[in-house]
């Protein structure tokens, strides 16, 4: 059997819409939301004018509104007292009203009260508030006589400067003789008409001053250890002593004035040794003026050596003896 033919005619194309996803995205995902929408979600539904003036209130009566408040009243407060402040202090230091009316220096000879008066570069009508303390102290310790001073002010219109002097114990010779304090500073050159009768410290050079003060400083010590003792000695005091000869050898060798007879007192232990010393020489009496030295450095005993031409009983000339 033979059937009928379908009629032929334009055939029909189906055309597929093409979606372009990102990678990763699965088929059947609902599309994301835009960030303005999702912001809006998020908020919630918005607020009318009379709950937003609510809230308002609300705040302004909390614990952090009140903070906060207090916070910006201390600033504001903090600008106009620092304004006020500078303005004050620039009243303070140039009215007249706080002008110096007197100046009192207390001092000794050594750093007299004009010298003072030329450091310290203030005057009576000079406002009080005019000048740093400490600025003074440093301008009036540059005398050398001032081991030490104190500036007060007695408001409102008074000055006290008090000034300490040094006391000089001894001279250094360092070419030249200075001065040295109880504390061991080399503090003055020694001029001409000053006073000299002190003991001299020698066997020190001004370039062992300058470049070795720890040396030097520990010989002065010594010397001024011995000056000191002797200062209280009824038999060896230091105002029959010359000179004091220092080595960091030997240590310190005092020379008496009279007849320049030694006595080596080493390096320590001085308060025993000048002890031994006073005893030999009650002993020797005025005999000692035969001795050209005395050697402490012996323990429990005074070696003697004796001038040229005088002799100890069973005792070669050039040998010492012993007390």
């Amino acid at each position: 059997m033979i059937g009928k033919a379908k009629k032929s005619g334009p055939e029909k194309t189906r055309t597929a819409k093409i979606v372009a996803r990102p990678p990763g995205d699965k088929k059947g995902a609902k599309p994301a939301r835009s960030p303005r929408k999702a912001a809006n979600k998020r908020r919630g539904p918005r607020m009318t004018a009379r709950e937003a003036w609510a809230k308002a209130r609300a705040f302004a009566g909390s614990k952090a509104a009140r903070s906060i408040s207090a916070a910006l009243v201390c600033v504001a407060l903090g600008g106009v007292v620092g304004i006020g402040a500078k303005s004050g202090w620039s009243w303070l230091v140039t009215t007249d009203r706080l002008a110096i009316r007197e100046i009192v220096i207390r001092t000794g000879d050594k750093a007299p009260e004009r010298e003072i008066r030329t450091l310290a570069e203030i005057r009576e009508g000079d406002n009080i508030f005019s000048f740093h303390l400490s600025e003074l102290v440093k301008a009036i310790e540059i005398h050398p006589w001032v081991e030490a001073v104190s500036v007060m002010r007695e408001l409102p219109d008074k000055v006290v400067i008090d000034v300490v002097e040094r006391e000089r114990v001894a001279m250094v010779s360092l070419g030249s003789l200075y001065y040295v304090d109880k504390k061991g500073e080399i503090f003055k050159k020694v001029m001409p008409g000053e006073k000299m009768d002190f003991p001299v410290l020698t066997g020190l050079t001004l370039r062992e001053a300058v470049d070795e003060r720890e040396k030097v400083e520990s010989l002065l010590k010594m010397g001024l250890e011995i000056v000191e003792l002797t200062g209280s000695s009824e038999v060896f005091n230091a105002d029959r002593v010359s000179e004091v000869r220092l080595s960091s050898e030997y240590g310190a060798v005092a020379v008496r004035v009279e007849d320049g007879m030694r006595v080596r007192f080493g390096r320590e232990g001085y308060a025993e040794k000048l002890a031994r010393l006073e005893r030999a020489l009650v002993e020797l009496g005025p005999d000692s003026a035969k001795v050209a030295e005395l050697d402490l450095n012996y323990e429990g005993r005074v070696t003697v050596r004796l001038k040229e031409g005088y002799r100890v009983a069973s005792s070669a000339e050039d040998r010492p003896g012993e007390l």
